[in-house]
């Protein structure tokens, strides 16, 4: 008897593993995965050697700078072409954060041509210049924020798409205007 009511109890262990297994796999559709993010360009933060930021008359340029052993350190370039090393606890995530913004809206899906002006893209409140590696270089239009208070009207130059990126991103990149992550010796004298 011990025999037969264990194998029923394996039997029973198995149906109703099978049916969990079934169940999770009928769950797992998109829901549980979130959708990819389309973003407004993306590059490798490997292949970053240089982001200017401007916003009216300020102004701040970062660069890249290898050692002979191939590390790289990120430096503020000051107005006198002197370089300041960043404070990296404060510099860390910048140029990860550089490589992809996440486009919360595509606006050239529902409109032909733009009035740029409508955006504040006629003339662009912000600059973000990017420079790469290869010699190129990605300048990306900040106009105004959008309706929503979530995000800010952008474009690349010299193309016709134009995208709303989350406002977070636009506010965290910009902030270094106002306030560079200079290392906490170089802030008392520069």
């Amino acid at each position: 008897m011990n025999v037969r009511l264990t194998i029923v109890l394996v039997l029973v262990l198995v149906l109703v593993g099978g049916l969990v297994a079934v169940t999770q796999v009928l769950r797992s559709g998109t829901d549980d995965f979130p959708e990819r993010k389309a973003r407004l360009y993306r590059i490798s933060s490997a292949e970053l050697v240089g982001i200017a930021l401007t916003q009216g008359s300020d102004k701040i340029e970062f660069t890249a700078v290898y050692s002979e052993d191939g590390n790289r350190e990120w430096f503020i370039r000051k107005a006198d072409g002197e370089n300041v090393a960043v404070d990296v606890k404060r510099w860390g995530g910048i140029p990860a954060l550089v490589g992809g913004p996440s486009v919360i809206r595509d606006l050239s899906e529902e409109e032909e041509g733009f009035d740029l002006s409508v955006y504040g893209l006629d003339e662009p409140k912000g600059h973000i210049y990017i420079s790469l590696k290869n010699g190129v270089r990605i300048d990306v239009e900040i106009g105004d924020g959008d309706p929503t208070s979530k995000g800010y009207y952008v474009k690349v130059a010299d193309t016709k798409p134009l995208f709303i990126v989350t406002k977070e991103w636009v506010d965290v990149i910009m902030g270094l205007l106002s306030n560079p992550p200079y290392q906490a010796e170089d802030s008392e004298t520069g």
